[in-house]
C-alpha cells in the first residue's frame, strides 16, 4: 500500500479510537455501514473531503486535526509506484495482475497512447517485443522468465473487453500503427488484432491521426478510471492520481483528443492503411 495512503488510514484509526471504542459505534454515530468506516481505516479506500469533515465534527477532533487530515489526504491522492521497488516486492508480473483487478472492478475505462499499442489490446507478440526494449522491465531487475509471465498477465487481462456493461474508450496516435518494438511481423498481427478488437460492442477503438491539429496538451499516455483516478506510466515508475481537480484536467483533456480522433469506419481505414505500407524487418 502507498505510505502516505497508510498514514492516513493509521491517522483515522487513532482519531475515531480516542471518541469511539469501536469501528461499529462510530459507523452507527455517522449512519454509516460499517464496512465503510473499516475500509477507510485499513486504507483500502480513500476518504473524500466531506468524509473527512464528518469523522472530524462526530469524533469531536476539532480544527487541527482536520487540517492535518486534509493534508494528508492531499497527499495519499498522488501515489507513486517505483518499478524497481515493485519488482523486489513481489514482481512486475504480479503488479500486471493487479492492473486487472482495477480494470475489472471499473465500469469505463478511457486511455490515451499517442506512440504505442494500449496494453489491454496488445498481442503477446507485441507485448513480448514492446517489454524487451531498453528502458522496459529488465531496466527493473525482471528476468526473462518474469517477462514471460508478464506477458501473459497482460493477456490476461484483455478479459475486461468481454465483459457486459463496460465501456472501454481507446485513443491511439497514429504514430503507433507505423511504429514496430522489433519485427514487422508483430506490428502486422498486432494491427490485425486492433480491426477485430473494434467491432467489440465494449470497445469504441479511435485513432488521432497525426494531420490533424493538437487537441489538447498531454505530456504522456494515460487511463482514466471511472473517473475516479488516473494511471500515468512513466519508464521508471507509475504515478496515481486521486485528487478530483487533477482528474479532471485529464478527463477533459481526454474529451478532446477523442473528438478529434477518427471513429468507426474512419479509425478502421487509418489502420488498414498503415497495415497496408510497405516495412522492412
Amino acid at each position: 500500500m502507498n505510505p502516505r495512503r497508510a498514514r492516513l488510514a493509521a491517522r483515522l484509526r487513532e482519531v475515531r479510537a480516542a471518541a469511539f471504542p469501536s469501528g461499529n459505534a462510530f459507523a452507527a454515530a455517522v449512519g454509516w455501514v460499517q464496512s465503510r468506516v473499516s475500509k477507510l481505516e485499513t486504507g483500502a479506500q480513500l476518504p473524500t473531503e466531506e468524509d473527512i469533515r464528518i469523522w472530524v465534527t462526530t469524533t469531536g477532533a476539532g480544527d487541527a486535526v482536520a487540517d492535518e487530515l486534509l493534508a494528508l489526504l492531499s497527499e495519499a491522492r498522488v501515489e507513486y509506484v517505483n518499478a524497481r521497488d515493485v519488482q523486489r516486492r513481489g514482481g512486475l508480473a504480479e503488479r500486471q495482475a493487479q492492473l486487472g483487478s482495477l480494470e475489472a472492478q471499473a465500469t469505463r475505462l478511457a486511455e490515451y497512447q499517442p506512440t504505442l499499442i494500449p496494453g489491454l489490446v496488445q498481442t503477446a507478440e507485441y507485448a513480448r517485443e514492446l517489454l524487451h526494449l531498453p528502458g522496459g522491465p529488465e531496466a527493473s531487475g525482471a528476468s526473462e522468465a518474469d517477462i514471460e509471465v508478464m506477458v501473459a498477465e497482460r493477456i490476461k487481462r484483455q478479459n475486461v473487453l468481454y465483459q457486459r456493461g463496460k465501456t472501454i474508450q481507446l485513443v491511439i496516435g497514429e504514430a503507433a500503427l507505423y511504429s514496430s518494438p522489433r519485427s514487422s511481423d508483430a506490428l502486422r498481427g498486432q494491427l490485425d488484432r486492433l480491426v477485430a478488437v473494434a467491432g467489440l460492442s465494449t470497445v469504441e477503438l479511435t485513432i488521432l491521426p497525426l494531420h490533424v491539429p493538437m487537441p489538447a496538451l498531454p505530456m504522456a499516455g494515460f487511463a482514466i478510471h471511472d473517473d475516479r483516478f488516473v494511471l500515468v506510466e512513466t519508464l521508471t515508475a507509475e504515478q496515481r492520481l486521486d485528487e478530483p481537480d487533477e482528474v479532471a484536467v485529464y478527463r477533459t483533456v481526454f474529451e478532446h483528443l477523442i473528438a478529434a480522433a477518427a471513429h468507426g469506419g474512419d479509425a478502421l481505414a487509418v489502420i488498414r492503411t498503415a497495415a497496408d505500407t510497405p516495412r522492412s524487418g
